[in-house]
């Protein structure tokens, strides 16, 4: 069922009962960083076989799907798959919200919807055979640990086969609803494989409407638990796909055997502890020893393969390669030799230019030409600098809050700096609650030192000033919100940032599950602070540097645009209102420039990396990044 909260937790302390942190599903689907679209309808267009998807892009494909039917591509929501990647069916519709019609009982949710596919130049005799893998959401092992919801008995997942001969859809396997521990104890496996064969020549039908051919589809119908509660209503019911192959020549007593290898995971950060960090405070100590590759030989031999990865800046030059060579991967398993499994980084990002994003481009082939499944041996990671510190990966799988008969509650996530600097803001992430369940609960940004014992100690900062997350209706967007202390404050070493929460209602931040920092992450009910058991990151990241404060209260709705950019004479802004002015920062955070001309000379300026203001007559401001490079 679309639970109200999914996992409630006692505190480690059995003297604090009264203590809880609760992990919620999402009320509203949240696209990975760099991704703008959403699945849309797609004009129908017939394709031939072989048909083959196993949504290693990180998106659905146009060219094979005719809508998403509020499916969607997903990772770190599920055990590891067979390729990275997922297709997911659960309770959200095509703009990632509650479906208007949920109810208590159940109602139909997703249908991913295939374009036509040509069939009828074959026959039953050419073996053509349909076949996927499944899961069930909701994951395995330690409580604290699974991701997503499992979906309940009634739930169920349908496919359906549409027979051109007479224009029906015919129902051809369903499954009800079941966790993955149940699967694993009958099949000793989590992931689940099913072949079909079509054998009905019906399927095959010639039809008048070269687009009027055999097409299938995916649906599932979920249901939403009653008793409600303000702030922790969100999403569930969760399904899975990957590899969906359809065609010809295939023999189904094969099983799920394939020739391919293929990355069954993301890409990691390139830096030992963090996904992003302030540029001026990195250094060559802040990357990591090696990293960690999830690869996969789907067939069921060894096969020779070749891994290797490229770093490369903003224009595209190649800054370091790393060559794993040839190594055997093992049959239907991941590869364990360290060479393709542990690479070694041993290279360092160059130390204050204007570069604020690098792309690590890791590939993986069978021999020297590559398997038939290419797009799954390919996966890229943008290694982002910035002016803030991030664990987390900037798309939430769970709503994270405390709950106590306390009237104060108190959240403080510690964070290494290399350097001293002045944290100036606080970027949160608030999750969209159902009828804006978490607008009215107050809470103060709160800086603690850490003390010997690793716990928080004594209040560095804490505002005087009611802050409420702006981001909290589900007809909102959801989205980071930097909130600017009310003074700066100079931090050294080590410091916890947080808030602290008045009243006992939950105040829904983005968790994401794709990274385990639990160990830094503690909360305060009562009189003892208690670390987190939890396993994910809170979307909770401190900001440094005057420029950190420059854009706050930057809506989004004005669109900037800046050209050329990179910039060596002359750059033109866009989009900007009469009457408005423009500042010009450096990567220092420096003014060095303001005028109300929408062309502005960067001839004078040093090559670096530039935060380009825009103040309106109506006290707006807007800002949007600018390379010079001469």
């Amino acid at each position: 069922m679309v639970r109200r909260w999914v996992i409630l937790l006692l505190a480690l302390s059995s003297l604090t009962l009264s203590a809880q942190e609760v992990l919620v599903p999402l009320q509203r689907r949240v696209l990975p960083q760099g991704r703008t679209d959403r699945p849309r309808k797609a004009q129908p267009t017939a394709v031939s076989l072989p048909f083959f998807d196993d949504f290693a892009t990180g998106s659905l494909d146009a060219t094979r799907w005719q809508t998403s039917g509020g499916a969607d591509v997903t990772v770190d929501v599920s055990p590891l798959a067979p390729t990275v990647g997922v297709a997911t069916l659960d309770a959200l519709d095509a703009d990632g919200r509650l479906y208007l019609q949920a109810t208590t009982s159940l109602f139909p949710a997703d249908t991913l919807l295939s374009q036509p596919i040509a069939l009828d130049s074959l026959t039953p005799a050419d073996s053509v055979v349909f076949s996927f893998h499944y899961l069930p959401g909701g994951g395995y092992g330690n409580m604290w640990e699974r991701v997503g919801e499992c979906p309940d008995p009634q739930d169920s997942l349908f496919l359906d086969f549409y027979r051109p001969q007479d224009s029906v859809w015919v129902t051809v396997w369903c499954r009800g609803g079941i966790s993955v521990d149940t699967l694993m104890e009958r099949t000793g496996t989590a992931w689940q494989y099913v072949a079909l064969p079509i054998a009905d020549s019906a399927y095959f039908h010639t039809p008048d409407d070269s687009l009027h051919r055999f097409c299938f589809r995916f649906r599932n119908y979920a249901s939403l638990e009653g008793s409600p509660k303000a702030g922790r209503s969100g999403n569930g019911d969760y399904w899975h796909l990957d590899c969906v192959h359809l065609d010809r020549g295939r023999d189904i007593a094969a099983g799920p055997a394939t020739r391919d290898v293929a990355f069954a995971a993301p890409a990691p950060s390139m830096l030992r502890l963090y996904r992003a960090m302030p540029f001026r405070h990195y250094s060559a100590s802040d990357m990591a020893d090696a990293l960690e590759m999830k690869i996969a030989n789907r067939y069921t031999s060894p096969l020779a393969t070749h891994y290797a990865y490229a770093v490369y800046d903003t224009l595209g030059n190649a800054l370091h390669s790393y060559d794993g060579g040839f190594e055997n991967a093992p049959p239907q398993a991941l590869q364990s030799v360290d060479a393709h499994a542990r690479p070694g980084v041993g290279f360092a990002f160059p130390v204050m230019t204007e570069a604020t994003e690098y792309t690590v481009v890791h590939t993986v082939r069978e021999g020297t030409g590559g398997d038939a499944f290419p797009l799954n041996d390919t996966v890229r990671y943008h290694q982002r600098f910035a002016d803030y510190y991030a664990y987390d990966d900037g798309c939430p799988e769970n709503g994270y809050g405390l709950t106590s008969t306390a009237s104060r509650l108190y959240l403080a996530y510690r964070f290494d700096l290399s350097t001293a600097d002045t944290l100036a803001a606080v970027d949160l992430f608030f999750n969209c609650a159902l009828d804006s369940g978490n607008t009215a609960i107050p809470f103060y940004l709160t800086l603690w030192r850490v003390g010997d014992d690793g716990r928080p100690a004594e209040v560095l900062y804490r505002d005087e000033a009611r802050r409420l997350p702006r981001y909290s209706s589900d007809t909102e967007p959801t989205g980071f919100v930097r909130y600017a202390l009310e003074a700066p404050v100079v931090v050294d070493g080590q410091v916890f940032v947080g808030f602290e929460q008045q009243g006992n209602d939950y105040l829904n931040l983005g968790f994401d599950r794709s990274r385990n920092t639990s160990d830094r992450i503690w909360y305060l009910t009562g009189t003892e602070w208690q670390q987190s058991i939890l396993s994910g990151s809170l979307m909770l990241r401190p900001a440094f540097g005057a420029a950190a404060t420059a854009a706050i209260g930057s809506p989004q709705a004005l669109e900037l645009k800046v050209w050329p950019n990179p910039a060596s004479e002359w750059v033109t802004v866009e989009g900007m209102p009469e009457g408005s002015h423009v500042e010009l920062y450096d990567i220092q955070g420096r003014k060095v420039l303001a005028t109300r001309r929408r062309q502005l000379s960067t001839a004078g300026l040093p090559d670096g990396l530039h935060l380009v203001r825009v103040l309106t007559p109506d006290g707006d401001a807007y800002s949007t990044k600018l390379i010079v490079k001469h």
